[in-house]
């Protein structure tokens, strides 16, 4: 008699230094290969994983949900967890685990991603946010970019900030921004998180759109808006592509699977295990 096979999802965070990207490749670690490398050890199975995204080599995750399938149930979650920290590489770690329902999928049920830019603005490197952060020595107009932020909000065709060679595949390139704001941290000075949640995001779109927005708001750009820029259509029109290392991607929405907002939380209060 066999059991009935399960669906579980992982809640992890990731160093994207540590690894070429997220999904698997020949002869270069990744955040999945290590995952499923873990997994095979643990349930004595070859077992594949699915992700809310697919980052590339450099950017970092600070909650990305991945999910398994599998004939073995897990009786003790905790311990399952402990062993999938021992397993993986120092530059990933697995902080929650939570069953879910069968047709869960990480990737296809997502409703929304949240990713953030981090950005240095100030006279002199800060060497604890090299690799973390993009630095910017002269003034950048911190008000411009609330503006131009705000006017991202709702649903735009994305086609000029994204990575021309994504669209040989005639996808659709229109996005429903939800949110678009920007924080001052209050703990380090010149620290500026740039957020955006929306229902999708294009190859390499977060990292065209933070490096045309802070062209924008260091008046490289005066005579236009992101606005403008976006009725282009035209790649070449855009900014540049930050680099990779400033970017994270934050938090992956689900609206039917409230598992998932109670594995966030439960990582906030510490320590817990959901089930």
């Amino acid at each position: 008699m066999t059991e009935d096979p399960r669906n579980y999802a992982l809640l992890i965070e990731f160093d994207g230094g540590c690894f070429f990207g997220y999904q698997s490749q020949k002869q270069s670690p990744t955040v999945q290969e290590e995952i499923e490398k873990a997994l095979e050890v643990l349930l004595k199975k070859e077992t594949r994983i699915w992700g809310a995204g697919r980052t590339d080599t450099g950017v970092h995750a600070r909650g990305m949900i991945v999910n398994f399938k599998t004939d073995s149930p897990i009786p003790n979650l905790s311990k399952f967890l402990l062993g999938m920290n021992a397993l993986t590489d120092r530059g990933l770690a697995i902080h929650e685990i939570t069953e879910v329902p069968f047709n869960f999928n990480s990737q296809f049920s997502c409703t929304a991603r949240e990713y953030e830019y981090l950005l240095v603005n100030a006279r002199f490197p800060r060497p604890v946010w090299k690799n973390r952060a993009f630095w910017y020595q002269h003034r950048i107009d911190v008000s411009r970019l609330r503006e131009e932020l705000e006017l991202l909000k709702g649903e735009h065709d994305f086609r000029s900030l994204a990575k021309a060679t994504s669209m040989r595949n005639r996808r659709s390139t229109t996005r429903v921004i939800y949110d678009a704001s920007l924080l001052e941290s209050e703990e380090e000075p010149g620290l500026l998180r740039l957020r955006i949640k929306a229902n999708g995001f294009l190859h390499n779109m977060v990292r065209i759109l933070t490096g045309t927005l802070f062209e924008i708001a260091i008046e490289k750009r005066k005579e236009t808006n992101i606005l403008k820029i976006l009725s282009s259509k035209d790649r070449t029109i855009a900014g540049i592509t930050l680099p990779p290392y400033g970017l994270y991607f934050l938090k992956a929405y689900y609206d039917s699977f409230p598992q998932i907002d109670r594995m966030y939380q439960s990582r906030k209060e510490f320590g817990g295990v959901s089930r």
